[in-house]
């Protein structure tokens, strides 16, 4: 320990000798080692962090591959789950210790109030064996009881967060009422601060058990006849999670509840059709961002890819500092080995400069690391915590360890190969072994440059996808809209209540100043929210065999008027469309094109399912209209088959979002608006207000935050690049001053010398961008599925990152060049 400690002491003499030295290689491992740590905490949040309760790999969300084509879902399509399918599967004890169910009370957040003012929150209804089943103990009161579940009790928990911003964490709050959408709860328990719940779209602030209340719908919207979660057999909204059995593995359970599922699929909805393939269930872990892990792994794994080739850059950029460095130090070394030291004493001297110099650039990179996750979380938009946790940090001490390794034996061979009587010899002779270095330093560099085209390639397709994603033909005029959601009181109890309710507040609205026109929906558009379902055209299935999908959204009169959508035929819902008169719908081209292809769509007849439902036969809409393709979730989504039915002729009618036109600035609506709103119902809240066109923007969040991290990554690697040439190129010129003297003093002129210089950096950019080429290509076809509007072989994107290459290239080189050009022939003669 003691000699351990006589090299860590003479390697901090050594970094202290040349501060400039040091500060550059603490600074590019600090780059190279944050940016690995924070893109590794995204991985680490999204797709390998276990929810935070015991023996969490045995807990899995159940997914499914479809439902009865005459059913619907609202929700995640994937996730969701009919009511007696979770009461026949919760049965199944020989599989699960405990089965759960939650959906959110609305899509988005609900008004609740706890004082005057009403507020916006998120809610989610539960089984009574939510916590108990998860094992997660409450850290104030109580949580929920199956007598709970089975009595709808109206009782409530808050999670640990917003106990905190929302009452300061007042333990008097246990026992007080909470009224969510008007109806009130006694909040029984606080959760524990790492639990914010098990839905992949997001924490939740409050949790109620199961309702069977017609004005507490799952999702904010009751099925079509009005009836509650338990009412309907037809309706996908339950979303499940379940805890395995010790012993149970997932495939076991998957084939044992599988024949379970299927029956109770079927239950209320008729005996299924032969040709139509039956749904399927299967697990998920209940891991990172659960069954969304799919839409992030690859990105996520690029830029894993990607930031590690930022790492390797780095890397050898302070392995070729060392190098140089050290080289400087060969008579050092030399006597060293001539008063006996071994080549192990030698080796352990390097690694002890190269732990010093690892550890300054892993601390300095941690606090990068964390800077940086605090600004991917606000960016990313992901309710996931992405601070850094323990299997991080054993990440960024492996990497640093290997780092460290790496930068000991890098300039070992050199110094091992020193004669011991080259410290008897004079410096020009020490000089002489100087060729094969450099030669080594422009592999390197070769090899760092075919890296940077490879990320400026990607950085490039994904900062090309943002710009045509930004600039997509949404098919209306997204500019000047107001977008709010609007849950109608509680006081209302029937239907012909609801829809005289949004008719008044509509007309309120339109009379405000700045507001031209006014409309309102049932699914706000570019929230990735849908209404889905089977096509039935004039009573038949359209596509015999296969699912015909059909999307759907409810809609207030003058609805494409407002968005600036077009009606290529036909005519637009107007005020005349009532639930008194003939129930009418419009279809977009699309619909068209898959479904009614031959002669006049007009006229035909639509429904949402097939024959009997819920004991009645299903309501058929005329089509009196077709629209051009809009979006409706995504910006990216391709077009689907899209039917737009009059919420004045539904059952059920929920939360509705309203689309207010203007001139001006769209935000300056919203203090009129809300004093509009409080003036007609003072408990409602305004959901989640904002313009249409920041809607949209959300709905490509994802794509933006990767385009903006690639083009970083890019932008850096290409500052380390240079770096790295110009270090190559200056430590070169330094050691050639005497040859340069030589060549100027037999008559070169400084535009040779110049371009002596140029043509070496040159040379080396050359067969990096010739290695490099390939593994763009390559990494460019893997992208495929992450891009929107181009090609992976884009030719503009390709020219750009050559061009990138070449400026780099120039700019590292032009000041070493410069100064070689500059040199005084008669001084170098002297130092020579």
């Amino acid at each position: 320990m003691r000699g351990v400690m006589q090299d860590l002491t003479y390697a901090l003499r050594q970094l202290r000798k040349s501060p400039g030295f040091a500060l550059v290689a603490v600074l590019t491992l600090a780059l190279g080692i944050g940016a690995n740590t924070a893109i590794f905490s995204v991985m680490d949040a999204v797709l390998l962090r276990s929810l935070p309760v015991p023996n969490p790999q045995r807990v899995f969300y159940l997914n499914t591959t479809g439902w009865p084509s005459n059913a619907g879902q609202t929700g995640e399509g994937s996730l969701s789950f009919t009511e007696h399918v979770f009461e026949e599967l919760r049965q199944q004890h020989e599989v699960f210790s405990d089965l759960m169910a939650y959906v959110p009370l609305n899509i988005g957040g609900i008004s609740v109030r706890s004082g005057s003012e009403p507020e916006e929150a998120t809610a989610d209804m539960v089984s009574g064996n939510f916590f108990s089943g998860l094992g997660v103990e409450p850290a104030r009161g109580r949580f929920f009881s199956l007598s709970d579940e089975t009595q709808h009790a109206q009782v409530a928990v808050l999670s640990f967060k917003y106990w905190t911003g929302r009452f300061a964490r007042n333990p008097s709050i246990i026992g007080q009422a909470l009224f969510i959408k008007s109806v009130p709860f006694t909040v029984i328990g606080i959760a524990p601060r790492e639990f914010d719940g098990v839905d992949p779209e997001g924490a939740a602030d409050i949790w109620i058990p199961l309702q069977n209340r017609p004005d507490l719908p799952a999702w904010g919207q009751s099925a079509d006849d009005g009836q509650s979660l338990y009412g309907s057999t037809t309706w996908w909204c339950l979303m499940l999670i379940g805890r395995l059995k010790s012993g149970v593995s997932e495939q076991q359970a998957v084939a044992q509840l599988t024949p379970v599922f299927q029956r109770a699929a079927y239950f209320g909805v008729g005996q299924r059709d032969p040709k139509e393939k039956p749904p399927n269930l299967y697990f998920t872990p209940a891991k990172g961002v659960g069954a969304q892990r799919q839409q992030f792994e690859r990105p996520i794994a690029v830029l894993m890819v990607m930031v590690g080739l930022v790492l390797l850059i780095a890397c050898t950029n302070v392995a070729m500092l060392l190098v140089a460095r050290n080289s400087t130090r060969q008579r050092e070394f030399s006597l060293r080995m001539a008063l006996g030291a071994s080549r192990g004493r030698l080796f352990r001297q390097l690694l002890s400069e190269s732990l010093m110099l690892v550890a300054a650039g892993a601390a300095a990179g941690w606090l990068f690391a964390g800077w940086t996750t605090g600004a991917l979380a606000a960016w990313s938009e992901l309710t996931t915590s992405l601070a850094p946790d323990r299997l991080v940090l054993a990440f960024t001490v492996a990497v640093s360890l290997l780092a460290a390794l790496a930068f000991g034996l890098a300039p070992l061979r050199n110094a091992l190969r020193v004669a011991p009587g080259l410290a008897l010899k004079t410096a020009a002779a020490a000089s002489s072994q100087d060729r094969s270095k450099f030669r080594s330093g422009q592999v390197v560099v070769a090899l760092q440059m075919s890296f940077c085209v490879v990320l400026l390639v990607a950085s490039g397709l994904l900062l090309r996808t943002l710009r045509n994603l930004e600039n997509a033909n949404l098919g209306m005029r997204a500019a000047g809209l107001l977008v709010f959601g609007i849950t109608p009181p509680q006081s209302l109890h029937t239907d012909a209540e609801v829809l005289q309710f949004y008719r008044s507040l509509t007309d309120r609205l339109r009379a405000l100043p700045g507001v031209e026109s006014a409309t309102l929906m049932q699914n706000r558009i570019g929230s990735g929210w849908s209404n889905n379902t089977g096509a039935i055209v004039d009573g038949r299935d359209p596509e015999p065999g296969h699912f015909s999908e059909m999307r759907w959204n409810a809609i207030g009169p003058d609805y494409f008027h407002v968005l600036g959508a077009t009606i290529v035929l036909g005519r637009e819902l107007n005020d005349a469309d009532t639930s008194a008169s003939p129930k009418v719908a419009i279809v977009n081209e699309t619909f068209v094109k898959r479904y009614l292809a031959s002669g006049n769509p007009l006229g035909h007849q639509i429904s949402l399912f097939h024959g009997l439902y819920h004991g009645v036969k299903a309501p058929e809409y005329s089509i009196v209209g077709v629209a051009a393709d809009s979006k409706y979730t995504t910006v990216d989504e391709s077009p689907h088959p899209m039917a737009y039915l009059p919420y004045t002729q539904l059952t059920g009618v929920g939360t509705m979002h309203y689309e207010l036109r203007t001139e001006g600035r769209p935000t300056a609506l919203l203090p009129d608006v809300r004093r509009a709103v409080r003036d007609f119902a003072p408990d409602l809240a305004l959901l989640e207000p904002m313009t249409q066109e920041e809607q949209f923007a959300r709905s490509y969040s994802q794509q933006q935050l990767f385009a903006r991290l690639s083009t970083f990554f890019g932008l850096l690697a290409a500052l380390l690049v240079a770096t790295g040439l110009y270090g190559t190129l200056a430590y070169r010129v330094s050691r050639r001053t005497a040859e340069i003297g030589v060549r100027m003093a037999l008559g070169a002129r400084r535009g040779q010398v110049l371009w002596m210089v140029l043509r070496e950096s040159l040379v080396v950019s050359a067969a990096g961008v010739l290695v490099g080429l390939p593994l763009a290509i390559a990494g460019a076809r893997l992208l495929r599925s992450m891009l929107f509007g181009l090609e992976p072989w884009d030719p503009v994107t390709f020219v750009a990152a050559l061009a990138g290459v070449a400026l780099v290239t120039l700019g590292a080189s032009l000041i070493p060049a410069r100064r070689a050009a500059t040199v005084d022939p008669m001084q170098a003669l002297r130092m020579e």
